[in-house]
């Protein structure tokens, strides 16, 4: 990621929190985080480490259905450190992943991204299944979640139809120029991991993982001092995460914390309480991923990349 825009992100997430703190008072934001058990805060946090670990199932499983062959201890730092894209729009940025996987064993990239962007489309799907418990509490929310329906199906329609992909083939391939041979791989790529039974099954295994980060808003509340049903809270959570993806914005920034704290309160928090929530949350989901992201590329980039690198020049 370009360090200007980072830096540009960074100072878009203060001026949100910031925000956020101000229209909840300051003196009630601090007071409310004192009284909070931050124990609570340790379980969220092995939640969502639990929450990736399964996605990293999910992850896997794919890369094997293309196939691509890379180790256990390099695809771990591959999945990981590509959490430090999740402050990205739709958490798209991912996609670093197979130039990450490129740099380890060369492997095409016309195979590698397509794998990103259907695993990233089946952690939509479990979203989208798990807000469909909420309805009973928010029909409003009803719009956004056929509209992300309306987009899957078309998405799957394009991808699973011959006459309408060949006909999108051509058109990119003329376009392409000497990258057709790429397009030609992910079409392939996709068609191979978008069966029927590979979205159903992992779609399956993201609403578990998804589920965690549900629970830790759950149980967040519960630090607080307030109460809510998980139901409710499961619904908040991917309803909110759902919002920031659709936003487009960066990490959801200001979006997802909107969400999140806006359905506490119409649904019994105080203000305060539920800004003070939605931080927790997001600083135990987002912020926390992205920083052990950057963290693993950091620490493990000389071993696993360079150390690649290293052993195929000597051979």
């Amino acid at each position: 990621m370009n360090k200007n825009r980072l830096w540009l992100i960074i100072l878009f997430a203060v001026v949100v929190y910031l925000s956020m703190a101000v229209y909840a008072d300051l003196d009630n934001l601090s007071n409310a985080l004192r009284s909070f058990n931050w124990i609570y805060l340790v379980l969220l946090i092995l939640l969502t480490t639990t929450g990736y670990l399964i996605r990293f199932l999910k992850w896997n499983y794919f890369l094997k259905q293309v196939p691509v062959k890379i180790g256990l201890m390099e695809n771990l730092f591959v999945f990981f450190s590509g959490l430090a894209m999740i402050i990205t729009p739709a958490k798209l940025g991912e996609i670093w992943k197979g130039w990450l996987i490129k740099d380890i064993n060369g492997e095409d990239l016309g195979k590698t991204v397509p794998v990103v962007i259907v695993d990233r489309f089946t952690d939509l799907i479990a979203l989208v299944l798990l807000s469909l418990l909420g309805i009973l509490y928010y029909e409003e929310g009803l719009s956004i979640i056929i509209i992300f329906v309306i987009i899957f199906s078309v998405f799957i329609v394009l991808i699973k139809s011959e006459r309408i992909s060949s006909l999108l083939l051509a058109l990119l391939e003329k376009r392409a120029g000497k990258y057709s041979r790429n397009i030609k791989t992910m079409h392939h790529t996709f068609q191979k991991t978008m069966t029927i039974k590979n979205l159903i099954s992992m779609s399956l295994l993201g609403v578990l993982a998804w589920f965690m980060e549900c629970l830790g808003l759950f149980l967040v509340v519960q630090g607080f001092g307030g109460s809510t049903s998980l139901i409710l809270s499961v619904f908040i959570f991917s309803f909110a995460s759902l919002a920031g993806a659709a936003s487009m914005i960066p990490g959801g920034l200001g979006v997802a914390e909107a969400t999140l704290s806006g359905l506490l309160k119409v649904f019994g928090l105080t203000s305060t309480m539920a800004i003070a929530t939605a931080l927790i949350v997001r600083f135990g989901t987002l912020w926390y991923g992205a920083i052990l992201g950057l963290a693993v590329y950091l620490i493990f980039k000389n071993r696993i990349i360079n150390g690649k690198n290293l052993n195929r020049e000597s051979d």
